[in-house]
């Protein structure tokens, strides 16, 4: 694809095949392959983003031959594997390829122990996520909160409870829905809204997953209080006219969309995610922490609409913790210095 421009950066972008698999991965290597020998475009550091596949191991030979560092972030805890001895083959194929890295970095302590503990021997750093606080702050009046509700029907005096996140089973997108359905009669100015792309209508594997969302929305009698944006370029937007967000997922790293409801100054309910750590803050004083279940997040959200006092200590002090210690300039200064060192290095 052609060349483009991000702040004066050049971004170079390859149209991959929509079949997945070895071939998907193989046009992907290539084209990265033909940046990097081209002296105009040759990086100092190359960090790789995205699953990283065993089918890339040919690929970081190469750029290790090519006296390129390379480094890669982990920053989702890996789901559990399904049959034992497919994991050991995988397991194997991880550490081979993690290995051919000079560096591996994760957003919290508990997913540095995760690739640790798998064997992996490659230098691991922890950079925490930072937000971007300009963009994602605190509403400041009226104005900055209504149109956008306006335009989803909420109004000023409707309740806006948000998520941010593909819709899929991981991210638990039923159970805040079943857990909006049961108070749907008793508030009935409570809406939700649900940010980020329908993975249930575009994965062929979720269509019962799908049927789960749409029985639950007929059966709680108000379908119009439920929101569903599609892929969102704003996000900021939709957590400033929020006024709640709660993120039921079952496995994270340091998951943005809490960090960033925290800097818009809104109340967070999460559950006990995997990889979930204090990196996120403390419960029950940045965020309330609710059971993974539909009947336990029904009482986090009713706890916090009837104790605004609660939503309102909450909210101010999870967007003071971010603000001390989740800055976008601070993750990017470390970033910064890890890519000067890894440059610096002359033997790989």
């Amino acid at each position: 694809m052609p060349v483009t421009e991000v702040e004066g950066t050049p971004l170079h972008r390859v149209r991959l095949p929509d079949r997945k698999g070895k071939y998907r991965t193989r046009v992907y290597n290539s084209r990265l392959l033909e940046c990097c020998r081209n002296p105009e475009y040759r990086p100092d550091v190359l960090q790789m983003v995205g699953p990283l596949k065993y089918r890339s191991i040919p690929l970081l030979r190469k750029l290790r031959a090519m006296g390129i560092p390379t480094l890669y972030a982990v920053t989702v805890a890996p789901p559990k594997p399904a049959r034992r001895r497919w994991y050991s083959l995988a397991q194997r194929r991880e550490i081979k390829l993690y290995n051919l890295l000079d560096c591996i970095v994760t957003n919290n302590e508990p997913l540095r122990r995760f690739v640790h503990d798998m064997g992996i021997r490659t230098r691991v750093e922890i950079i925490p996520n930072g937000v971007n606080l300009q963009r994602f702050r605190p509403a400041t009046d009226a104005g900055d909160r209504n149109p956008l509700r306006d335009r989803l029907g909420i109004g000023a005096d409707g309740i806006m409870v948000c998520t941010v996140g593909g819709v899929m089973p991981r991210k638990g997108s039923h159970l805040l829905l079943d857990a909006w359905s049961r108070l749907a009669q008793k508030y009935p100015q409570l809406h939700v809204v649900f940010v980020g792309p329908r993975k249930d209508q575009e994965q062929r594997g979720l269509r019962g997953f799908a049927n789960e969302l749409e029985s639950l929305i007929r059966r709680s009698g108000a379908p119009e209080r439920v929101h569903f944006t599609g892929l969102c370029e704003d996000v900021a937007e939709y957590l400033r006219a929020a006024d709640i967000f709660v993120l039921p997922s079952e496995r994270e790293g340091m998951p943005n969309s809490v960090l960033e409801a925290m800097a818009s100054r809104i109340p967070v309910v999460i559950t006990p995610f995997t990889g979930l750590s204090a990196d996120l803050g403390e419960a029950g004083r940045h965020y309330l922490l609710s059971e993974r279940n539909a009947e336990a997040l029904a009482a986090a959200l009713t706890r916090l609409l009837e104790e605004p006092q609660l939503a309102s200590t909450l909210a101010q002090q999870g967007h003071d913790w971010i603000r001390e210690t989740m800055s976008l300039e601070r993750s990017l200064d470390r970033y910064a210095a890890l890519y000067h060192e890894l440059a610096a290095r002359k033997e790989y």
